[in-house]
């Protein structure tokens, strides 16, 4: 095989690959958006209305984020609730009663479900300087809706913190969606990633010897 050829060969299967890389990655972010992440007023009784896209099952807990970002955990772990370090030792708080109502409609205003819910368990958070707490538990099928919420018990001190509305998964990998998002992930940066570059070089090696040095026997 020449190297012209040679360089055509391994230039395609290099391209191959890094469509893929491309397929997955999009794929990763499709799949790992959530359905909702808006900002939210717990020091206010007001009804907000909230778009909400669902494209997998995965996510189907209704929770409130608490930022930490801006004031000390302590300061917010007194309204989230959990450990603190308070006098030498580890004090577990409550969170602070905080009752949701909500709704969800379809687009052209039809009710699918509505229910209360208080800030409860912790759940696993999506950023270090985040605590996530569940309100509800919402099975959503995928597809466009309007969420309404509600605070029945508004509370002044929630205003210092930033909180954030956002439907995420209560456990980790529930869906066929999640897996392949998450060990496509894992196959880009370990495999094809590198098998990439290798046939980049190849494919750079063998155009070099084509173009400038002896032809190789077919």
């Amino acid at each position: 095989m020449s190297h012209k050829s040679k360089a055509i060969l391994w230039g395609s299967v290099g391209l191959s690959l890094l469509l893929l890389v491309v397929a997955l990655r999009l794929f990763f972010v499709w799949a790992t958006t959530l359905p909702l992440d808006a900002p939210v007023r717990l020091d206010q009784g007001e009804t907000v209305e909230l778009p909400v896209k669902v494209r997998t099952l995965e996510f189907d807990t209704l929770a409130v984020v608490f930022s930490t970002g801006e004031l000390p955990l302590f300061t917010v772990r007194k309204l989230s609730g959990g450990p603190i370090w308070e006098n030498e030792q580890w004090v577990e708080y409550p969170p602070a009663p905080m009752t949701l109502a909500w709704k969800l409609l379809t687009p052209a205003g039809e009710l699918v479900s509505e229910g209360q819910g208080s800030v409860g368990d912790e759940l696993t958070s999506y950023g270090s300087d985040e605590i996530t707490r569940a309100v509800a538990r919402i099975p959503l099928q995928p597809g466009d809706y309007q969420l309404q919420v509600k605070a029945l018990t508004p509370d002044a001190r929630f205003g210092e913190v930033k909180t954030r509305l956002v439907f995420v998964a209560a456990g980790k990998g529930q869906t066929w969606e999640s897996g392949v998002a998450l060990w496509g992930s894992i196959i880009s940066g370990v495999l094809l990633i590198p098998l990439v570059i290798i046939c980049g070089l190849l494919t750079l090696h063998h155009f070099i010897r084509w173009r400038y040095g002896a032809p190789a026997a077919d």
